[in-house]
């Protein structure tokens, strides 16, 4: 079995930008779009996208190369690189208790905004705890209420702490929005929607569905972190969409229309006469939905020519008279 070194093809010492170049270059030869109902191609490109989700994250790389590739075959239990989408099952996330891992291999540790306390690495300490259960300080001048006349120490009503999950989405879902069904471990099934145009980093919060609340307190709420997996060809900065468009040398001279693709389908774009490599072109409104305003952002094309590798004779004869007729020396002006 390849482990996700083998399926990118690089070594274990790979920076994250030769990662990005093997993933990229696997991604643009084997993605459905690329390879319509070719089953092995997109059974291909699911393996390298979980290999890229991996070893592109810190944390799961430094894990994956820790444990082994085992651990992090799909549907392995507690693995991080389990279960991502669709349906997942919470039993084991709602399980875990504060400051140790669940059977998920989950990990929740408490903290506190009170005093310092003496929590060690992991987990929280002695006094932080107490002064969640008792909003007082343990082993200061203070004491807990009653403590002094043999009475009962008072709990004071506290939400309960948040959940953190995370998971992986494609960047079509991203520009459309998705909706997770999570199970909760009462059984609940939740519909969680993912909107429209959420940025990797961003996160959606679950009310009232994290660990109880402490002595009547109100239950927390489940964080769920979302990563948005790259594309082959467009780059997301912002809300707007880049590619990069190639073209002949005459069709940027003399002018043309070239189709280029955009989230939403296929459409024709006019390049004009004279246009040079590099030059950007803006489609109005073809970017993601914008979050914090209404509208969408918009789709650069970035032009890029396209130089024959080999010319026969004549067509070297008449760039040869094409350079006679238009002389001329494009660095000239161009620096000091």
């Amino acid at each position: 079995m390849k482990d996700f070194y083998q399926t990118l093809g690089v070594s274990r010492k790979a920076s994250d930008k030769e990662l990005r170049k093997a993933y990229r270059k696997l991604a643009r030869k084997l993605h459905p779009d690329v390879n319509p109902g070719d089953a092995q191609a997109e059974a291909r490109f699911k393996e390298i996208q979980q290999a890229y989700d991996v070893l592109s994250d810190k944390k799961q790389r430094e894990i994956y190369d820790q444990v082994g590739h085992e651990a992090f075959v799909a549907g392995a239990r507690g693995a991080p690189g389990g279960p991502q989408m669709g349906d997942v099952d919470f039993s084991d996330l709602f399980g875990a208790q504060a400051g140790r891992a669940g059977p998920g291999g989950f990990t929740y540790t408490y903290t506190t905004g009170g005093p310092g306390g003496a929590g060690g690495a992991g987990g929280a300490g002695v006094q932080e705890l107490f002064e969640q259960l008792f909003n007082q300080g343990y082993g200061t001048s203070q004491s807990w209420p009653g403590a002094r006349f043999g009475g009962r120490p008072r709990i004071a009503r506290q939400k309960g702490a948040d959940r953190q999950h995370a998971i992986s989405i494609s960047f079509e879902e991203a520009y459309s929005g998705k909706e997770l069904k999570l199970k909760h471990r009462s059984g609940e099934m939740l519909k969680v929607k993912i909107p429209a145009g959420i940025d990797s980093g961003g996160k959606v919060r679950v009310a009232g569905k994290g660990e109880p609340g402490i002595n009547g307190g109100p239950p927390g709420d489940l964080i769920i972190a979302v990563t948005v997996q790259d594309h082959p060809y467009f780059e997301r900065h912002g809300d707007n969409i880049y590619l990069t468009a190639p073209v002949t040398i005459a069709e940027a001279a003399l002018s043309a229309t070239i189709e280029v693709p955009t989230m939403t389908g296929r459409v024709q774009m006019k390049i004009p006469p004279g246009t040079h490599s590099g030059q950007e072109f803006r489609l109005k409104g073809r970017g993601f939905p914008r979050r914090q305003a209404p509208g969408r952002g918009d789709q650069i094309v970035r032009v890029e020519i396209v130089v024959p590798e080999r010319l026969d004779m004549r067509s070297r004869e008449l760039l040869r008279e094409f350079t006679e007729l238009n002389p001329g020396n494009p660095r000239v002006g161009r620096w000091p």
